[in-house]
């Protein structure tokens, strides 16, 4: 690949990071918040989650709001009660409200309950949102402790597994020395310039369960690895992809593709099948032709120069 396209990408590549100031500004917030919780009341733990959590967050435009998800363990649940009995979404959500309203600071932060969580803004830009959850002990199975009941509406519940996922992802960037997690933010950044609606979390999956197989054929083929072949590569297979159930292998989170009905996915296969198109258009080019086209997809963060 010329030189200026890969120049190009690995200038992409740092703009995607999230920048010192943020990530200071991030910290201070999660640590005092999480500080907070855990030392008001014993027993209750508390972790990053999402993509903060798995590693895959992009640094956010200047006009967007910066999401800093916070898990909020407030026991677990070893059986299911009786209907009207036992621990509600509700009851977990208004026990979390309670706990941050008994801090003056947070109290005066407009403090809000949105299933499934209690947010917050920031001045800078910055939003929490904490998630009230209860460890999943639930049956007598090899998972038994892995996994966390977090609320789904006022009345449900779903399990998520954010510590086997966010290992998994990491597990598979080693794999593929290190070309997983940048793609993944590459493809972060053309889903918020192009097809926003989806969520961060079904296109990475997406990504883990392709990238890492895209990686290891270019290597028995003895092909040149570039992030242009694997964005492109991406979507050949997306598009057909998309419309099926999506699951990391082995976690107990639930199908990441569930808040889609068919005609959803329909839709987005024929955007994905245009994007695949656009990507083959351009990904064997050079020059300020192939920049201008990639920073298409891309958007802003992609650089000009060619």
């Amino acid at each position: 690949m010329a030189t200026n396209i890969s120049q190009a990408f690995n200038e992409f590549k740092s703009r995607l990071e999230l920048s010192e100031t943020l990530q200071k500004a991030v910290s201070t917030h999660h640590n005092a918040i999480r500080d907070w919780i855990e030392s008001s009341h014993s027993g209750i733990e508390t972790s990053l989650i999402g993509s903060l959590q798995r590693k895959t967050r992009i640094q956010p435009r200047s006009k967007d709001v910066f999401d800093i998800d916070i898990l909020v363990v407030l026991g677990s649940f070893t059986s299911w009660a009786s209907y009207g009995q036992g621990v509600t979404p509700s009851d977990a959500l208004n026990e979390l409200d309670k706990i941050m309203r008994g801090h003056e600071g947070y109290e005066k932060m407009d403090l809000h309950k949105d299933f499934p969580t209690v947010t917050f803004n920031y001045a800078d830009g910055t939003k929490a949102e904490l998630v009230p959850a209860y460890r999943d002990y639930i049956g007598d199975t090899p998972t038994r402790g892995r996994g966390y009941w977090i609320p789904k509406n006022q009345s449900d519940w779903a399990l998520a597994d954010y510590d086997y996922d966010a290992d998994y992802i990491s597990q598979k960037n080693k794999e593929t020395a290190g070309y997983l997690v940048p793609t993944m933010k590459m493809l972060k950044a053309a889903k918020r310039n192009l097809f926003s609606e989806m969520k961060s979390y079904h296109l990475e999956v997406l990504a883990v369960n392709w990238i890492p197989t895209l990686v290891s054929y270019y290597k028995s083929q003895g092909y040149q690895i570039s992030y242009p072949s694997l964005v492109h590569g991406f979507f050949l297979w997306a598009k057909d992809a998309i419309l099926q159930l999506c699951s990391i292998a082995g976690s107990k989170s639930p199908d990441a593709s569930a808040y889609m009905i068919s005609f959803q996915k329909q839709a987005f296969a024929e955007k994905f099948k245009q994007l695949e198109n656009h990507c083959q258009s351009i990904v064997c080019l050079d020059g300020q032709t192939a920049v201008s086209g990639w920073r298409k997809l891309f958007g802003e963060p992609f650089p000009t120069y060619g």
